[in-house]
């Protein structure tokens, strides 16, 4: 069967690509894009963008492969249906351990950052005074609302928060560009002598691209329609890779590499990252701009992720998508991180190193073993990725080289910066 022929079979016509695309984008840009400056400073611009490059390439193929695998299976079915058919009880683990505890700790993140930008937000604005904690919870039931809508809902949602983000984005950068110097960009320390720090960048530049819980979703939202997905996947992959790449040539090319020491000893938290933008251009606007960009991209990040857990909650409890059982798969899926927001209202920085851990399994590794193990049964024969197995192998090595960087970097034996 042809890609023509299969996405014509469905009986409704399904969304446009762009609010699929809006989805994947949001859901990999999110406040941890404001830390790529930060993690690319031994490494600096030049091997960042190649890096960059990589591992959108690789990440977009992984995501391809899972979109590749799910097209045997029912529309819904989440990570864990299709590993435990092809990869068995180890692959349901990895996949529940991976998917689940980093879909859950990510939504736990983006309340917990989310509390503290709404409570100074409202605090700013209208003089109203919240505690973190009840920040969180308005920002859990509002966003969660969203999610339980349905996709159409984080469809439109997210294309509008997209396109704010752009606005300031876009804002901010202009303004940022006419202070960008080559000789920040390039600085005397050479692409030979910064090459030993791309093995501490790696994994982060890679879960940048961590969209993938929301795939099975994507699929799911074009009735399984492979040429629609596929263009709302690249197209979403596309415009977070360009995203990052006008943000990288920004900061670093008005920040100094030496002035980016100071940031990294302060833990490189965003706070320190943009009073560091702050005192190169020496502009209040630029910092209210960027603090504008992160509040969206917590809140859009929050919605991508929360929905692919919504339906990896459903397909694991076998709930299907009447009112009753999303009211039920939504309590299942939200409590938990709402209640630790509650409980833990500052642990966004810690949360996402936790979820760093695991996630280059599901983004990298998962997707291709289930696509290969479905390859070598004969079946995935309505739509394959182009490249044939060896691409296929070539973005599983990827994957295992950054299992590896990122172990090395948790025993402190890569070299750091500065």
């Amino acid at each position: 069967m042809s890609e023509v022929v299969l996405a014509t079979s469905t009986k409704s016509a399904s969304p446009s690509v762009l609010g699929g695309a809006m989805i994947i984008a949001g859901t990999a840009i999110g406040a941890g894009m404001l830390s790529l400056p930060v993690m690319s400073a031994g490494m600096w611009f030049g091997w960042s963008m190649i890096i960059l490059a990589i591992c959108c390439f690789c990440s977009y193929s992984s995501a391809m492969y899972l979109a590749e695998a799910n097209m045997n299976y029912r529309s819904g079915a989440s990570y864990a249906t299709m590993a435990q058919d092809t990869l068995g009880k180890p692959g349901v683990i990895a996949s529940l351990c991976s998917v689940g505890f980093v879909s859950y700790i990510l939504c736990y993140a983006y309340i917990s950052g989310g509390s503290s930008v709404l409570a100074s937000s409202l605090n700013a604005g209208f003089g109203l005074s919240l505690a973190n904690w009840q920040a969180g919870l308005i920002f859990g039931i509002v966003l969660g609302g969203i999610v339980l809508l349905g996709s159409r809902a984080v469809d439109r949602v997210s294309t509008i928060m997209i396109g704010a983000m752009v606005i300031a984005f876009i804002t901010s950068t202009g303004m940022l560009a006419s202070e960008v110097s080559a000789d920040k960009l390039f600085p005397a320390a050479g692409m030979a002598d910064t090459l030993p720090y791309i093995w501490l960048g790696i994994p982060v530049l890679a879960i940048s691209f961590g969209y993938h819980s929301t795939v099975p979703s994507i699929v799911k939202h074009y009735n399984k329609d492979i040429v629609k997905s596929r263009s709302a996947i690249l197209v979403g992959s596309v415009l977070a890779l360009s995203i990052y790449a006008v943000w990288q040539l920004a900061i670093l090319g008005t920040v100094s590499r030496d002035d980016f020491g100071e940031v990294v000893s302060n833990g490189g938290n965003v706070g320190a990252l943009i009073a560091a933008v702050g005192d190169a251009v020496d502009g209040n606007l630029i910092d209210t701009l960027l603090s504008f960009f992160a509040k969206f991209a917590l809140a859009s990040s929050f919605l991508g992720v929360a929905l692919g857990l919504l339906d990896f909650v459903k397909d694991q409890c076998g709930l299907g998508d009447s009112r009753r059982d999303t009211a039920i798969a939504g309590a299942i899926t939200f409590l938990p991180p709402m209640i630790l927001g509650v409980a833990i209202p500052d642990g966004f920085i810690v949360a996402i190193g936790y979820a760093s851990l695991l996630a280059s399994i599901f983004v990298l590794i998962l997707p291709c073993a289930i696509a290969l193990v479905l390859r070598r049964r004969g079946q995935s024969q309505s739509f394959r990725v182009a490249g044939g197995n060896g691409r296929l192998y070539g973005v599983l090595g990827f994957g295992v080289l950054v299992m590896v960087c990122e172990s090395l970097a948790l025993l402190g034996m890569l070299p750091a910066f500065p």
